[in-house]
């Protein structure tokens, strides 16, 4: 059973920062569709953001309050993590613990990798307001 549901963006958690040149090119593309088309991947007990820091910040940035988010058990075996800057450990215990904490890593630190993660939802803008 797919966990998508729209959940507030102000009640996420980042773990990694945005990067400005693809701020603006998500921005674009979500203008352009009119639609979310692959939902962010989020910790559901911590709503941490695993995967779509940009989407989520560009809708926040268009003014949309709410976002389409696959919700993920993190603990799971099946979820790995790793690491994509040299120097910079990575586990999903840091990550949480850095999330909780309101310190963020650098943009495309960490690469996760979840099993059956949803594509496609094309979720209509104007029910993010």
């Amino acid at each position: 059973m797919k966990k998508i549901q729209i959940i507030s963006i102000k009640k996420l958690k980042p773990h990694e920062k945005t990067n400005r040149i693809n701020l603006k090119k998500i921005k674009f593309q979500l203008r352009k569709e009119g639609r979310l088309i692959n939902p962010i991947i989020v910790d559901r007990d911590n709503l941490i953001i695993l995967d779509g820091h940009h989407r989520v910040r560009a809708l926040a940035e268009l003014g949309y309050k709410k976002i389409a988010a696959y919700l993920v058990d993190y603990s799971s075996e099946r979820i790995k993590v790793l690491p994509r800057r040299p120097g910079i450990k990575i586990s999903k215990e840091i990550i949480i613990k850095k999330a909780q904490a309101g310190k963020v890593f650098p943009h495309k630190t960490s690469k996760h990798l979840i099993p059956d993660r949803p594509k496609n939802i094309n979720t209509p803008l104007y029910s993010l307001k």
